[in-house]
C-alpha cells in the first residue's frame, strides 16, 4: 500500500556541518554553516526522509588521535565513537555543508570524519553544499572536499550547491530568501536520493562488490 512504499522510499541521511566558528558572523539565530545547515535540514524532511545533523560545535569531536580502524583492541574504542560509527553505517546518503577556511576544508569537518574507517562510508552518495560570503560561494573547497570524500569511499553527486554572498541569502531568522538557492538545494536534495535509492536497491539484489573490505 502507499503507507508501505513512502516508507521504502525514506531514506536517511545525515549532513556534515563545518565550522565551529563564532564572533562577527554570528549573529542573529546562528552562524551562517548553522543557518545553511538548517536550510537543508528542512528540505530533506520535506522530501519526506530523515536526516541527523551532524555539527562540531555540538558533538565536540576531540583532535584525532587515533582513527577507529587503527586502534588494535577494539574493547578500548570509546562507545560514542562506535555509535556514531554505527550511524554512519545505517546511513543511506550524506550531505556535506562546508564553509571555504583559506581555500580549505574547515578543520573541524576533516576532523569529524577522520575518525572513522573509509568502508563505513562506502558506496554511499554525498551532496556537496558551499558557502562563502563572497562571489565564489565556496567553489575553491569543492576540489579538496571532492577529493576527501572519494578517498573515504563516498562519491560526489553532479548538483553541487554554490551559495556564494551567503550573507545576502539568508535573514537573521535562519530563513533563505533567495527562491533560486532553495531550488538548487532541492535538485542536490532530490539528485542525491536518487542515487542512494538506486545504490540501495542494488545492494539488495546484487550485494556488495566482491573486492570491497
Amino acid at each position: 500500500n502507499t503507507t508501505n512504499l513512502l516508507h521504502l522510499l525514506r531514506m536517511r541521511f545525515i549532513v556534515f556541518l563545518s565550522s565551529t566558528r563564532i564572533g562577527p558572523s554570528f549573529t542573529g539565530n546562528g552562524s551562517w554553516g548553522d543557518r545553511v545547515g538548517a536550510v537543508i535540514k528542512s528540505r530533506v524532511e520535506s522530501a519526506g526522509h530523515e536526516v541527523s545533523m551532524w555539527d562540531p560545535k555540538v558533538l565536540n569531536f576531540p583532535l584525532l588521535q587515533q582513527p577507529i580502524q587503527m586502534i588494535k583492541d577494539k574493547s578500548t574504542v570509546p562507545q560514542w565513537m562506535m555509535d556514531r560509527k554505527k550511524e554512519i553505517e545505517q546511513a543511506d546518503g550524506f550531505i556535506a555543508c562546508s564553509a571555504e577556511y583559506n581555500c580549505a576544508i574547515p578543520p573541524a569537518l576533516a576532523n569529524m570524519l577522520d575518525h572513522f574507517p573509509p568502508a563505513s562510508f562506502k558506496h554511499r552518495p554525498i551532496g556537496l553544499v558551499t558557502y562563502s560570503m563572497g562571489s565564489g560561494g565556496g567553489l575553491r573547497v569543492q576540489t579538496p572536499l571532492k577529493a576527501m570524500v572519494t578517498d573515504i569511499g563516498m562519491f560526489t553527486v553532479p548538483a553541487s550547491v554554490k551559495v556564494d554572498f551567503v550573507n545576502k541569502k539568508f535573514d537573521e531568522n535562519g530563513s533563505c530568501i533567495d527562491k533560486n538557492m532553495v531550488d538548487y538545494i532541492d535538485r542536490m536534495v532530490a539528485e542525491t536520493t536518487w542515487y542512494a535509492q538506486a545504490i540501495k536497491n542494488h545492494k539488495q539484489t546484487h550485494g556488495l562488490p566482491s573486492i570491497s573490505s
